[in-house]
């Protein structure tokens, strides 16, 4: 009986770390759209920027820039704000209250791809 309670135990946990790595994943991706994000205002205003051949192409290059950047930033709201997402961030805060002391705190600084943080390092060269 031991082992199937020990055998049970470990099935148990393979099972949360499979779920973990899925929401891992998740929010990886959810990360991944929010960098692309960053970068939505440049593109969107990379048409007016550039010399156009004509008023209305001009016009029209903007516009299409316009709809691809709200498509992204709706694409990004409804993941964001999705049952799963809110579920995971529960979770996550759930744990953080349970086990305050066991979780160390994140900044974004402390990324080493963050832009700010390059910026820094190449002005501090």
């Amino acid at each position: 009986m031991e082992v199937n309670q020990k055998q049970a135990a470990k099935d148990a946990s393979l099972q949360e770390e499979k779920r973990l790595e899925a929401e891992l994943a998740q929010l990886n991706e959810l990360h991944l759209q929010l960098r692309l994000l960053r970068s939505a205002l440049p593109r969107m205003l990379e048409p007016l920027a550039s010399k156009q051949p004509s008023p209305q192409v001009a016009y029209n290059a903007f516009r299409k820039s316009i709809d691809s950047t709200n498509l992204e930033i709706a694409n990004f709201r409804a993941a964001i704000t999705s049952e799963e997402i809110k579920k995971i961030f529960q979770r996550a805060a759930d744990s953080r209250q349970a086990n305050p002391k066991g979780i160390k705190p994140w900044r974004a600084t402390e990324d080493p791809e963050w832009t700010a943080n390059k910026r820094r390092k190449t002005n501090a060269s």
